[in-house]
């Protein structure tokens, strides 16, 4: 299932997937992306608003459970929109955060169908 037309962000600091991700995303979809969470933050303080978030857990700068903990403190709304990517690797604590987090986990690499599938419940509705 195809879903309707988003605004989406791409949160991953490896820079040549996110940039491919936004490519293939962007025949369906409006698509930001930033290899740095601080700009992904900054972005969204500044009053970009995204239907879907997608960052990556494990960045260097920033993590995913950072960028996340920044934006539920500060625009929760926000945070509600996020869906992470992993490409599996687990630090003791990332691996505590994604069994107690409720926002979905997709692992790298995945298909389109099952993005898609994870991005229907948070784009809009006709």
């Amino acid at each position: 299932m195809t879903p309707r037309r988003g605004r989406i962000l791409i949160v991953d600091d490896e820079r040549s997937f996110g940039v491919t991700l936004r490519l293939l995303l962007m025949d369906v979809h409006e698509a930001d992306f930033t290899p740095r969470a601080k700009e992904a933050l900054e972005w969204i303080r500044e009053g970009r608003r995204y239907d879907a978030i997608l960052c990556d857990l494990m960045m260097a700068e920033v993590t995913g459970r950072q960028f996340h903990e920044a934006l539920r403190e500060e625009l929760p709304e926000q945070a509600q929109r996020i869906i992470f990517m992993t490409g599996g690797a687990y630090t003791p604590s990332s691996r505590e955060f994604v069994e107690q987090t409720t926002r979905p986990l997709i692992t790298k690499p995945f298909k389109r169908e099952a993005l898609d599938a994870l991005l229907v419940s948070l784009l809009p509705r006709a």
